[in-house]
């Protein structure tokens, strides 16, 4: 029975430490949690708003709502040895999912509490393993990751609850701003986009994801638009034809000689095609023979473009591609034959309007495809 007893009690008390109530935060401080991506690098951040409250002019600096430097009273050291909590009541807590860099300066993947030690002329921004704490009162920089030096940035108009934004977004990098009152601390968080995509698209081809064929083409087309790791996407590519649940289509045959053209291998390129155009389509051959323009291989767009007219006759798609074709080679006397034809044979009206500025352009001599 005393064993029974003493089970209950244990039970209860850890009831009683997880299940408490969901009330609203002190203070009326909303919680806020924002997140963005930077290529498929979450960055995650959840802190409190304070409110100006009619102190505008009366929040930064010395005597201030938020004093100048490590001023706050510190549990641990009874001493003013903490900077702000950059936020209200508990750590405000950014997140980050992959490793990234500060200001320049690297940082690990991870949850880190976030102060700032506020300055009228500098910000230093502290990333702090101690993600747990109510504010800033047990700080202790034997806990910190990192540490970066700002400039902060007067704003034109008070932002009454501090808020925190990712102001810039590129393609590698952000640009998180905090804004209270009317100044903003900015940082710049960079990431290796580019690695950090190849890596997990590695894992997941070596998942059930990597028996699809379409899954392996847009791996390969990552690297063919950024120009990287050209050499594993040709095995890709390879992939997608003669791997399990591979197969050979226009479209993984083309998707291969895109692999060797990148690698400058076009006698290999030029075979694949050859391949690839015995099951090609007339809008298929159209399409490969603009790519070759772009390639500066007009004759061997001429070569696709007559092969298409051998195999296809006289349809739209066929001499809409010998309209690019003769306007590549200055002969827009023949271009203008072809789109004569072509409009003639258009689809729709949107095509239709297309040829009519092609043929506008070609009169005045002017190749279309530039």
């Amino acid at each position: 029975m005393k064993k029974l007893r003493l089970l209950i009690a244990i039970i209860f008390i850890a009831a009683h430490s997880f299940a408490q109530l969901d009330m609203p935060p002190s203070a009326n401080n909303p919680r806020a949690t924002i997140s963005e991506e930077v290529g498929i690098t979450s960055i995650t951040i959840k802190y409190s708003r304070p409110d100006v409250n009619k102190r505008e002019g009366k929040i930064w600096g010395d005597g201030n709502a938020v004093t100048y430097g490590f001023t706050t009273q510190n549990f641990i050291t009874n001493k003013n040895t903490s900077p702000w909590r950059a936020g209200a009541n508990e750590n405000t807590v950014i997140t980050f999912e992959h490793d990234v860099k500060i200001e320049g300066q690297p940082l690990k993947a991870g949850s880190y509490g976030l102060f700032m030690a506020m300055g009228a002329d500098n910000v230093t921004i502290i990333f702090s393993t101690q993600t747990d704490a109510w504010g800033s009162f047990y700080y202790d920089e034997k806990y910190d990751a990192l540490r970066v030096n700002v400039k902060p940035v007067a704003l034109d108009k008070s932002v009454e609850y501090l808020k925190y934004e990712f102001i810039e977004h590129k393609e590698k990098y952000c640009v998180i701003a905090m804004q209270w009152e009317k100044l903003s601390v900015l940082f710049k968080v960079e990431v290796d986009a580019d690695n950090i995509v190849l890596a997990r698209i590695r894992e997941e081809l070596n998942s059930r994801k990597g028996f699809i064929p379409s899954n392996i083409l847009q791996a390969t087309q990552f690297c063919f638009n950024k120009n990287i790791n050209l050499d594993e996407a040709l095995v890709w590519s390879k992939r997608a034809i003669d791997g399990i649940g591979g197969q050979k289509t226009y479209i993984t045959l083309r998707n291969l000689a895109t692999a060797y053209e990148k690698l400058n291998r076009l006698p290999e390129a030029d075979s694949t095609m050859k391949e690839a155009l015995l099951i090609a389509t007339a809008n298929q051959y159209a399409g490969y023979g603009r790519i070759l323009i772009t390639q500066k291989r007009t004759d061997k767009a001429m070569e696709v473009f007559n092969a298409s007219q051998k195999r296809y006759g006289d349809i739209f798609a066929v001499n809409n591609g010998f309209i690019n074709g003769y306007s590549a080679k200055g002969d827009f006397k023949n271009a203008l034959k072809y789109a004569n034809k072509a409009i003639a044979q258009a689809p729709n009206d949107a095509a239709k309007k297309t040829l009519e500025g092609q043929i506008v352009k070609l009169k005045e001599g002017k190749d279309i495809n530039q």
